[in-house]
């Protein structure tokens, strides 16, 4: 005998005829089902039904205390989709009866007295598609739980920072959005020196100090009100729902910069961050949470180890700035740009041996602009390329006048700053080399100055267009030295002819005995190097006295002359000279 498909089915009869009941069961049995049971009360179905699954209900219509219209019925509110396939057991073929009981969800019939091949028959096609709809049912019960889960997953990731699994920008802004009405408060931090650990030792250590630094944060951050994240590589966001009042506030950042400013161990590196952060509140005006966030970024201090609540002058000023960089694109084109140079003098013998040439603005809309405020903007957007040509050209232009005037000594230098972005040009030393060729300068009167920190950007690439400059000639000299990432390591390897003594160590050297020890540390590295000094921001006889005395070559500040335009700057130079 062939057994069935579906031999494990649960078939129930249910027919008040003990006789029909037992006849049934017998023939299933013997077809080889291994699951049929009878009942002749039709009350006990729910009992039944909770006890054990059924997978197929065979339903005799007339039955006393329970007709089977009340049986589809129940089944129909009570199980609803989960309910059994029902086939009707009836002697009565008329067409109401039929279909009164297919209205009530019956699926199909057996005429009484039974004809068993029918019977069979009509059994394993109600339960191949019984069995076959409750695959499929099943099936697309898995297929939304997995498109539920992995939708879940997918919203997870688009709002999770992958370095640290944190929020992203897109989590932030979501946490922030609806809570910038109530009371809020956002610390932006920025973390300098991150990308630098990047192009320095790799992106896996910097993406390790990342978790470590996120650790950390987490258990600062213990408080259900708070809640962190990334903003980008290198600035992340504290969202504070607890409202604290400032006295607070100042708390928090402070908690925040040394925890971040505390050295960290990875794979034998001790790693340090500046660490700054700038504050907002959802009480001050704003329009939207990311304009919420803006204030905060805006607060941002120049100064490591600080903190800055946000103030509606620093929006104020940025507005200002973002007028300036649109103004000096155009600003060469327009002569609003123009030199001024200040002396540079020999302290032996009080003679004005070179100068550092240095870019103003004076903007027919905004007056004079600082470079202090125009040569960052100028920076960050790329026209400091075109501008820094503008000033190479503009300078030996100058010298060559001064030069065949006799205006200044046949020895006179002029040095010119040089941003990092153009050190950064690969044709930039080759460019130069040739505009000096076809100029009428003797060898060694242009000098570059260039800043540590802008050295530090590319390294290995500095190093090749130095040493190109250098052979062809050209002065090196490294500007605001002390002040960034001074070492020997580094300083040996590179072609530098001068190293510029900071002002900020020259302004109180007279008074204090830490800055003048810097100052004579840096004129005795110098020395040993085979460099030349020069002390920048000399404004008293005391300082030009201890620099005399420590060594010092050359000095330039305001106690000579502060910076001058050409006309001026010949006068002063031949009354100096003589």
């Amino acid at each position: 005998m062939t057994v069935p498909t579906h031999a494990d089915a649960h078939i129930l009869v249910l027919d008040d005829n003990p006789v029909n009941v037992e006849l049934l069961l017998c023939l299933l049995e013997d077809e080889g089902y291994r699951h049929v049971h009878g009942e002749t009360d039709p009350r006990r179905l729910p009992q039944i039904m909770k006890a054990q699954r059924v997978d197929l209900l065979l339903l005799d219509i007339r039955m006393p205390h329970l007709d089977g219209y009340r049986v589809l019925e129940w089944l129909h509110a009570e199980w609803g989709e989960q309910a059994p396939p029902v086939i009707v057991l009836s002697a009565q073929t008329d067409a109401d009866t039929r279909l009164r009981a297919l209205g009530l969800g019956a699926r199909d019939f057996l005429n009484k007295p039974f004809d068993q091949l029918e019977v069979l028959q009509r059994i394993r096609n109600t339960l191949e598609a019984h069995f076959l709809l409750r695959e499929r049912s099943v099936r697309a019960a898995w297929l939304e739980d997995e498109v539920r889960q992995r939708t879940s997953e997918l919203q997870q990731q688009a709002i999770s920072d992958p370095v640290t699994g944190r929020l992203n920008r897109r989590g932030l802004l979501e946490q922030l959005q609806g809570h910038t009405g109530r009371g809020v408060v956002v610390y932006f931090v920025a973390l300098d020196g991150l990308e630098d650990i990047a192009r320095l030792h790799g992106l896996r250590v910097a993406e390790t100090l990342s978790r470590t630094l996120s650790e950390r944060l987490q258990s600062l951050l213990h408080e259900q009100s708070c809640v962190f994240g990334a903003w980008s590589n290198s600035e992340w966001l504290v969202l504070d729902f607890g409202t604290p009042q400032t006295d607070g506030l100042a708390c928090r950042a402070d908690a925040l910069l040394h925890s971040l400013a505390q050295g960290i161990e990875v794979e034998r590196l001790l790693l340090h961050l500046d660490c700054r952060v700038g504050i907002s509140h959802s009480a001050q005006a704003h329009d939207s949470a990311e304009h919420l966030i803006r204030q905060a970024a805006m607060a941002l201090p120049p100064k490591a180890g600080t903190w800055r609540c946000f103030e509606p002058a620093l929006e104020q000023r940025l507005l200002t700035l973002s007028h300036y960089r649109q103004a000096l694109r155009t600003a060469a084109e327009q002569h609003q740009l123009f030199l001024v140079y200040q002396p540079k003098m020999e302290l032996s013998g009080e003679r004005v041996v070179g100068a550092e040439a240095l870019l103003r603005w004076v903007s027919p809309e905004f007056g004079f602009v600082s470079p202090a405020d125009f040569i960052p903007i100028a920076e960050s957007s790329g026209d400091i390329l075109r501008l820094g040509s503008w000033v190479i050209d503009t300078a030996i232009d100058q010298l060559e006048q001064w030069l065949a005037q006799g205006a200044v000594p046949p020895d006179f230098r002029v040095a010119v700053n040089v941003a990092a972005l153009q050190l950064m040009q690969p044709g930039f030393a080759d460019g130069l080399i040739t505009r000096l060729a076809h100029s009428r300068l003797p060898p060694g009167a242009l000098e570059i100055e260039v800043t540590e920190s802008g050295l530090m950007q590319n390294m290995e690439l500095a190093l090749v267009q130095l040493n190109q400059l250098a052979a062809a000639g050209i002065g090196i000299a490294i500007d605001d030295f002390g002040t960034g990432y001074s070492s020997l390591a580094y300083l040996k390897t590179m072609p530098v002819s001068v190293l510029k003594i900071d002002k900020a160590f020259v302004e109180r050297m007279d008074a204090d005995e830490q800055d003048r020890g810097l100052a004579q540390a840096v004129i005795h590295m110098a020395r040993i190097l085979g460099c030349e000094t020069v002390a920048e921001g000399v404004e008293r006889p005391e300082q030009v006295a201890l620099l005399r005395t420590m060594g010092c070559n050359l000095v330039q500040g305001y106690w000579y002359s502060p910076p001058l335009n050409p006309e001026a700057f010949v006068e002063y130079c031949q009354s100096q000279n003589g």
